[in-house]
């Protein structure tokens, strides 16, 4: 196997010639083939006490965006999302504001200790890695499925130390495997955190395929698991989500479902969520609810928030339900709220 040594901080990443590799500085860096196995290259690595890092690359799901990466010296550059210095304990995250564009693929990073894997990181390509001075291994031709499933083995291992980074580097590959095992991960078989999390990245990551898989599990048994279920409803983007999550809030035979249902409802807005809301203020059996939802009528913007907050004040059959929107209308400071409150006064 060849081996080619080099301190990245003064020739660089380009050297070894390989795509969709980023720019690694500061690193005692060299490059080997997964020609028998991401597994087995990991395996390898463990036999060593140095610490180290190691990365590869693979496909992301189409329209990736990440997090930029920050500290305090670091500057974006033309096509960079920004530096991230693997050693530094300064760095944080921001969100991406999107202008380097979307990724092509995602650069999975895990940093050894005495043998142990100590880190797992992710990153979009674009972002220029500073491995801090150590030894940095990059691995090239690994298999996606691979991947998904050496990530899939850190979930549960170790105490779950690395699940949620595991989790969410899942979750960004473009394998149709990602979505196979985070579906596995929410099965009723696991606990319920690992479902939890093994949804939420269907909801949030997994586009159509995802909210497929969400779809299923709304007749789960666990009342707990749909509460969350809601969330990861809410924030699926696929346009159909919005309509099962609407369908909970209504109908789940869970009072506490419907009332989280009903809050990420309120979150969405839209004529579907209002018309929702405002049948529940009616309808729902439950005062509890109701109640509920005059909150999540009272999340919406003001213009819409308040004539319906107004009317329910007004016309609800229910003094609780009633007076409920009273108090939200005061959070308001509308002056449309204070005229109401002063004819109130002057009966």
């Amino acid at each position: 196997m060849r081996r080619i040594w080099l301190f990245a901080a003064v020739f660089g990443f380009s050297a070894l010639g390989v795509a969709q590799q980023p720019k690694v500085v500061n690193a005692q860096l060299h490059s080997e083939t997964a020609s028998a196995g991401l597994a087995t290259a990991v395996d390898q690595l463990k036999h060593s006490q140095e610490t180290q890092w190691l990365g590869y690359s693979v496909p992301a799901v189409p329209g990736s965006h990440f997090s930029t990466w920050w500290s305090e010296d670091s500057r974006k550059q033309d096509g960079c999302c920004g530096v991230y210095r693997l050693e530094a304990e300064n760095d944080s995250y921001r969100s991406s504001d999107g202008d380097h564009g979307t990724e092509t693929s995602i650069t999975v990073l895990a940093r050894f200790e005495k043998g142990a894997i100590d880190k797992i990181r992710f990153v979009g390509t674009s972002c220029e890695i500073d491995a801090g001075g150590l030894p940095f291994t990059w691995l090239t031709g690994v298999n996606p499925d691979d991947s998904v499933a050496w990530l899939s083995s850190l979930v549960t291992a170790d105490e779950k130390r690395h699940s949620d980074q595991a989790l969410a580097a899942i979750a960004m590959h473009e394998t149709q495997k990602a979505t196979t095992v985070l579906d596995r991960f929410a099965s009723s078989s696991n606990p319920l955190w690992l479902r939890e999390k093994g949804a939420f990245w269907l909801g949030a990551g997994r586009g159509h395929e995802g909210y497929l898989a969400l779809k299923k599990m709304m007749g789960d048994s666990d009342p707990e698991f749909r509460k969350k279920l809601s969330f990861d409803l809410f924030v699926s983007k696929d346009p159909a989500a919005v309509d099962d999550l609407i369908g909970m809030a209504k109908s789940d035979k869970d009072v506490g479902v419907r009332e989280q249902a009903i809050f990420w409802v309120g979150q969405k807005a839209g004529h579907k969520a209002v018309a929702m809301l405002k049948d529940t203020v009616e309808n729902d059996p439950e005062v509890g609810v109701k109640k509920k939802a005059v909150f999540a009528l009272s999340q919406l913007p003001k213009d819409e928030a308040v004539p319906e907050l107004l009317h329910v004040a007004q016309t609800n059959a229910s003094p609780t339900v009633r007076k409920e929107a009273i108090f939200w209308l005061g959070q308001t400071h509308d002056p449309r709220a204070l005229d109401y409150f002063e004819q109130i006064l002057s009966k």
